[in-house]
């Protein structure tokens, strides 16, 4: 095999460094950066969600009491009427 022959060790190393020196360049300069600003970007977003998710919960809880308070009155007024139905004398 060609690569293994150590006469030819040299310009293969060459070869690899200047390619690790490309890839590394293109990672630094290009990719890197898109990674960054997308990654700033989710996150930004995420903790938008986030906050809007907080605020309808609370919303949510308030209008849970509410319903839970309207439930307990019409109860209570079902309750009063039923006793008052039952100290009419019949008919």
């Amino acid at each position: 095999m060609p690569q293994f022959e150590p006469s030819g060790f040299a310009p293969q190393l060459v070869w690899l460094v200047i390619t690790f020196i490309a890839l590394f360049l293109l990672m630094w300069r290009v990719t890197l950066p898109r990674i960054t600003s997308v990654v700033a970007e989710r996150e930004v977003r995420v903790s938008g969600n986030l906050d809007k998710a907080e605020q309808l919960k609370a919303e949510a809880e308030g209008i849970l009491v509410a319903y839970h308070k309207e439930i307990a009155d019409a109860r209570a007024a079902a309750q009063a009427e039923h006793a008052r139905a039952a100290r009419r004398p019949p008919r």
